[in-house]
């Protein structure tokens, strides 16, 4: 076998070929060297690389035509701090271990600690169903499972199960409905907490979700890295001194193979390139001055990540080391989702079982094709959540029988803002197309649980009565809640008499109303119970219909004017806002005022007290992208 090289301690990024360092004089003490690179390079492109070709074919250039140099001012700045890794040879991993053994004996446990879950220390859930949410066909579902339901399962199942969607759910580009709807995949998914409450939560609350590199990503490294480097994947090191890992795991979990690129990353990467087309191919993309347009062409609109470079800059994989690809690419970062869930309705519901639920939309995409790219119009899927569907295949599939039941590390992500008002009578506006219902369905469960308890402690006490004397405290036992939930229920208790439930208005839209309205059957029951006082939809994508959302309906139809106008300036409502994409926020914000300025006289009036609104807490945004 190859032995392994030695890895040394973090050093600077390699230089790239042909270049020279300078050090420019200057006045001020502050000023920085430079790195000047050489712009010979040959008159006729040489370079067989992909990378090279597709960038001559978008700037367009003659093959007599160099690829233009950039200046030094307009690339990104250096990152000066890299992680570092050093082998760990067994006697060391012997002692490190040694220490752990040691500092696990001495941890305190989680319940007596106050111990929080973090993204450095998460919880291991294990997912306990899981469904969809839009009309899609399970089929695929079943197959699929059939491939994950093995105990051994392995990347390859994974990645054979991924293929299995791809084959079932072709997609196009286009106004194909079947297709638009097989690219809409949106699964609810119920994860297990830990039940010393170790984990709580509370609607309007996120979950972060830690997911690995893809098998095929993880592969790829590790068997450039291997012929380049002879570095094996079982080998031990030490990441930024932090307990010993494989190469394997190192690749796997530490750092973001899948990701866009960004310019920074750009910028780095070229100093390894070998080839002096492939380094000015990859400075010029990472330019400000002349790689704008060529970097939304090439690689954001391509979604290319640093496989899709190193493969179509195969120079670069000579040069680069482990210790350079740590240094070049951020940690993998958390998905975030929103809990779609209530710790006291799930609790009375499920006889004392502590859990969350979250939604989320299955990523999957075509890039768009373009004639001078010919590794355009690929098909992209989600880090997160194409593995949460595969994983999840057997419970989509309403399985019977056993099975390995899969996990997931997640973390909890409080919020401060995004949360239901302590006074029950406050009125509410809710407005969440798409995955945005996701948290309004924890607020509304949440809201029903609120009554059922208060109605429960009314009838406990009416049955005590001249039975005993003084107060009566909420047992969180007897009712199967958090302490957190207890306690505000007691709090609840001195108003509750005096003051009715306040109304609840939302606003949902999406594209088909026979594939993706979520939650479709629990939002009429919550109507019907009167837990919602009105449901407005608001459809984009009907057949024969003009296209209609959420911001339409509010401003358009005369209902909602005139609910919207007395809910906010004669009721006090608070509104909430959640979904995907900025565009849909300034839009809603923008119906909302044009509604308010017919009765406040003009749209100054109505922006001003709209910013009062966020200003008291009663407009709150939840916005991603």
């Amino acid at each position: 076998s190859v032995a392994p090289p030695a890895v040394a301690a973090p050093v600077a990024v390699a230089a790239p070929p042909k270049t020279i360092v300078k050090e420019t004089s200057s006045s001020s003490s502050s000023e920085e060297k430079k790195m000047e690179f050489d712009e010979t390079v040959p008159a006729v492109s040489q370079s067989s690389s992909v990378g090279v070709a597709t960038i001559r074919n978008l700037l367009p250039l003659l093959p007599k035509d160099a690829i233009p140099a950039v200046d030094n001012k307009s690339l990104p700045s250096m990152v000066s701090s890299l992680s570092s890794c050093e082998l760990v040879n067994d006697e060391e991993l012997q002692g490190r271990e040694r220490e752990n053994s040691v500092a696990d004996n001495m941890t305190v446990s989680s319940g007596s600690s106050g111990f929080h879950y973090t993204l450095n220390k998460p919880y291991e859930s294990t997912v306990l169903s899981a469904r969809y949410l839009t009309k899609t066909n399970v089929e695929c579902a079943k197959k699929a499972s059939e491939l994950v339901l093995d105990s051994s399962t392995s990347d390859e199942k994974v990645v054979e199960a991924k293929n299995l969607y791809n084959n079932h759910f072709p997609l196009a580009i286009g106004d194909d409905i079947e297709c638009n709807k097989n690219g809409k995949r949106v699964i609810e998914m119920t994860l297990s907490l830990p039940d010393d409450f170790t984990l709580e939560y509370q609607p309007g609350d996120s979950v972060g979700l830690i997911v690995p590199n893809t098998p095929e990503a993880t592969i790829f490294i590790l068997s450039m890295l291997e012929k380049n480097h002879g570095v094996l994947p079982s080998q031990k090191i030490s990441v930024d001194s932090n307990h010993p890992i494989t190469v394997e795991e190192a690749i796997r979990t530490t750092i973001d193979l899948c990701s866009p690129m960004k310019k920074k990353r750009l910028f780095m990467l070229s100093q390894f390139a070998a080839d002096p087309e492939e380094a000015l191919a990859l400075r010029l993309l990472s330019s400000n001055e002349k790689g704008n347009d060529l970097f939304q062409r090439y690689v954001e609109d391509q979604n290319r990540t640093v496989i899709d470079i190193l493969k179509e800059f195969p120079s670069c994989q000579q040069l680069i080391t482990l210790e350079g690809l740590l240094g070049c690419l951020p940690a993998i970062p958390p998905r975030y989702y929103s809990v779609c869930s209530s710790p006291l309705a799930d609790r009375q519901a499920e006889n004392g079982s502590y859990h969350l639920k979250v939604a989320f939309s299955v990523v999957d995409f075509l890039t768009p094709s373009v004639a001078e790219d010919l590794n355009s119009g690929k098909r992209v899927g989600g880090l997160a959540t194409r593995y949460l569907e595969c994983i999840c295949s057997p419970f989509l599939n309403n399985p019977s029988g056993s099975f390995k039941v899969p996990t997931v590390q997640i973390f909890p992500k409080p919020t401060h803002e995004f949360r239901l008002p302590t006074n029950m009578s406050t009125p509410l506006i809710l407005i969440g197309p798409g995955t945005g219902i996701a948290p309004f369905i924890g607020f509304l469960s949440h809201r029903q649980a609120q009554i059922s308890s208060l109605e429960s402690f009314e009838a406990a006490e009416t049955a005590s009565e001249g039975t005993w004397r003084g107060g009566y405290e909420l047992d969180p036992e007897e009712l199967h809640i958090s302490k957190g939930d207890s306690t505000g229920l007691n709090l609840a208790l001195d108003y509750v008499r005096k003051q009715k439930t306040g109304e609840i208005d939302l606003y949902f839209g999406c594209r088909y109303s026979d594939h993706d309205y979520l939650y479709e059957d629990e939002l009429e029951a919550f109507k019907s119970t009167g837990i919602l006082s009105n449901l407005y939809t608001a459809f984009s994508r009907e057949h024969g219909k003009e296209k209609m959302y959420v911001q339409n309906i509010m401003q358009d139809k005369p209902e909602c004017k005139q609910r919207l106008t007395e809910m906010i300036l004669n009721k006090d409502a608070s509104v909430y806002v959640c979904g995907d994409g900025n565009a849909m926020g300034k839009d809603v914000q923008e119906a909302i005022v044009n509604v308010l300025a017919d009765k406040l006289e003009s749209k100054q009036s109505a922006l001003a007290y709209l910013d009062q609104m966020k200003t008291s807490g009663r407009f709150v945004l939840d916005i991603w992208s």
